[in-house]
């Protein structure tokens, strides 16, 4: 997958699962170490709650299976310690790691589920587009045959797959100014970056080395030779964190983007277009 959303999501289901299997490792030599594997893990001062007395003053009988009206016995898991007391995170930048809200994102592929992080303020006369693919894009060989031997094109739409590349278009001054409101409030590390659609290498051609379209935020234009490819070569961080070139955070984050005039003799297809596919923000 491209981008911000799902390098969160991949991050924590890579972690966790090392994490789970390093555990399993752990708790196999607890079995051959002949290690009682409840106290071993779970809260010994707190894994058994005091019988209740009942109306009598004697006290009540525990609940097992054969008596569920009866109390419970319950073992708690001990609970993982504050961010702040966490050991610093092996794979990425603290900065970015140790945040209390996840990344926000804007996402114009297809299909997307839920409500944006981040808000579009204003899209002047840019336009969404999205790759118009044929049924049988990403399908399976044996579902193609099998549905083209039907010889139905209701079949083909319900079988056709339901993603699509997209983004937000512009090719110059004209399109006027595309303005994002950033979600200031979650944002904790000052991290910025958008991503180009369409293509896994667009990055730097489309962005960095394109003169006709400037970035600003809060009406401050972003110095390209700060930027960089990150974090996958479709993408490019316009904000490595607050501070940086003097940009702090601020109640209200506006990223606008412009693009330049075009030379009036210059081809169509030769002209530097901009389409923009995601944007993330922490």
């Amino acid at each position: 997958g491209p981008l911000g959303f799902q390098v969160a999501s991949d991050a924590f289901a890579y972690t966790y699962t090392k994490g789970l299997l390093m555990a399993l490792d752990v708790i196999e030599k607890d079995i051959e170490n002949r290690v009682h594997l409840m106290d071993r893990w779970f809260d010994t001062d707190r894994r058994l709650q005091p019988a209740e007395q009942n109306e009598m003053g004697h006290p009540r009988q525990l609940e097992t299976i054969s008596h569920p009206s009866t109390r419970a016995i319950h073992r708690q898991l001990y609970r993982l310690p504050p961010l702040g007391n966490m050991p610093e995170p092996l794979f990425c930048d603290p900065r970015y790691c140790s945040t209390p809200h996840p990344p926000s994102c804007l996402n114009y592929e297809l299909p997307t589920f839920g409500n944006p992080g981040i808000t579009t303020q204003s899209e002047a006369h840019w336009k969404i587009t999205h790759d118009e693919n044929k049924w049988n894009y990403m399908v399976g060989k044996v579902d193609i045959a099998i549905i083209k031997s039907l010889h139905d094109k209701e079949w083909e739409r319900k079988c056709a797959h339901a993603d699509a590349c997209g983004g937000i278009g512009a090719e110059d001054s004209g399109n006027g100014p595309l303005v994002y409101e950033l979600p200031s409030s979650n944002m904790t590390a000052g991290l910025v970056f958008v991503c180009g659609c369409c293509g896994k290498n667009v990055g730097e051609v489309m962005f960095l080395q394109n003169p006709n379209v400037t970035f600003e935020l809060n009406g401050r234009v972003l110095d390209k030779s700060k930027m960089d490819v990150y974090p996958t070569e479709k993408c490019v961080r316009l904000l490595k964190h607050f501070g940086e070139d003097n940009n702090e955070k601020s109640n209200t984050m506006l990223l606008t983007v412009h693009m330049a005039d075009q030379p009036a003799d210059l081809a169509y297809e030769e002209r530097p277009y901009v389409k923009i596919s995601h944007v993330v923000a922490l």
